[in-house]
């Protein structure tokens, strides 16, 4: 009888585990009537930080967590009504099509009738009410790629990283620890530049995203622009619109254009798309006006052609948290000793993957990264390289890609 019981107690507890095991759960997000992709949907936990967006095919792949074993999984899109799906009922044995419908959102009256300029100026008044400004610990996952003027890959690099944020006031640095990361390289390409590390670093995106001390909205800049009032849309569930900007007539110096959502209720920033305008006989200096950029010295008279960044937010318990940003930069890299010239373009995702506030305990300055420049990191073992891991699905045959470059170190 006592071996029975015990039988049957472990059978319990082999059952228990197995209930508590996390899943990866890979799906697509498309629109309900003609099935085409949402790039870059958000996906994750209903009423929870924990998630991915999805890529420009609107394919994603999530690891849930056993503490979310009876939790929603929610797809959410700009003008898209939310659709949440009981975890429990998903099937990690094929994948899971979320289809989503449009939805139609009016302006306010009282919104219309205002100026649009000073709703950008409340928006930037709220920002620490509306966008938390505290201590927290981000999880992320980060792809970039640096291509030529041929449009071959020239460098290919992803992390999965925790990112630890010491608050606006606060004394320390932010800091990151790489998790896992891999760097495919082609060094021949870069050797005439003097083997240059180029690109837009995981913190310094994220100081950008906080948006106190953004360049676009600085109030010597606001002057510079018109902004109107252009749309209404939803997402997440709340009322949103669309602010479209660009620099007035005759205006000089640091100029934009593009289009920023805001919260009506709150006037929180919900998205922020906008491009530098840079002209073709006047392109910008690498290092002026882009303090992100991370360049060794020694291309000062190096330029960037173009640039173009979007953040993107996510409601959580009433506060805004960054959800995903971009970058897509042209830059021309010049060394005039050596007469070379040579274009690049550079491509960024950045994509949290979950948000901690409490018991966040910094790993030792030695684990971290924050000062190192993080393309240095390579490692050749590219198989199921994200098992463990929340990422953003590639949208090209990126395994192919990498191992191309790797052969070419």
């Amino acid at each position: 009888m006592i071996k029975k019981n015990m039988l049957m107690i472990m059978l319990l507890g082999m059952i228990s585990v197995t209930a508590q095991e996390s899943k990866r759960i890979s799906g697509k997000v498309v629109d309900e009537h003609s099935g085409d992709p949402l790039a870059f949907s958000h996906v994750g936990i209903f009423n929870s930080s924990y998630g991915t967006v999805s890529n420009l095919a609107g394919d994603f792949s999530l690891i849930v967590p056993a503490q979310y074993a009876d939790a929603q999984l929610s797809a959410s899109y700009l003008g898209y009504k939310l659709k949440s799906i009981p975890v429990a009922s998903i099937s990690t044995d094929k994948t899971l099509i979320i289809k989503l419908s449009s939805t139609v959102t009016e302006l306010p009256e009282l919104i219309i009738s205002v100026n649009e300029k000073s709703i950008i100026e409340e928006a930037i008044e709220a920002i620490p009410q509306n966008h938390d400004q505290n201590e927290m610990q981000l999880s992320a996952f980060w792809r970039a790629s640096i291509w030529n003027e041929s449009t071959e890959y020239v460098q290919l690099t992803e992390y999965a990283f925790d990112m630890f944020r010491h608050g606006t006031f606060g004394q320390q640095e932010n800091s990151m620890k790489i998790l896992r990361g891999r760097v495919a390289r082609d060094t021949s390409f870069f050797t005439d530049i003097g083997s240059m590390q180029i690109g837009v670093t995981p913190p310094s995106l994220f100081i950008s995203s906080l948006l106190i001390d953004h360049p676009l909205l600085d109030k010597k800049v606001l002057k510079k622009h018109t902004y109107k009032i252009t749309d209404a849309t939803s997402y997440m569930e709340r009322a949103v619109f669309v602010v479209s900007f660009q620099p007035k007539k005759n205006a000089r110096g640091k100029l934009f254009e593009g289009k920023i959502l805001l919260d009506t209720e709150t006037l929180a920033f919900v998205k922020i798309s906008y491009k530098k305008m840079i002209s073709k006989e006047n392109p910008e200096k690498v290092f002026d006006g882009l303090s992100m950029a991370s360049l060794v010295v020694g291309l000062g008279q190096s330029t960037m052609d173009s640039f173009e960044n979007e953040l993107n937010y996510q409601f959580v318990n009433g506060k805004w948290y960054l959800s995903h940003a971009k970058y897509d930069i042209n830059w021309t890299m010049r060394r005039a000793k050596q007469g070379v010239t040579k274009p690049v373009t550079f491509k960024a995702d950045f994509v949290v993957t979950d948000i901690q506030k409490e018991d966040i305990v910094v790993p030792p300055e030695e684990e971290l990264a924050s000062k190192a420049i993080l393309e240095r990191q390579v490692t050749k073992n590219t198989a199921d390289f994200w098992k463990e891991y929340n990422y953003l699905k590639a949208d090209n045959n990126f395994e192919t890609l990498f191992q191309e470059v790797l052969n070419r170190e």
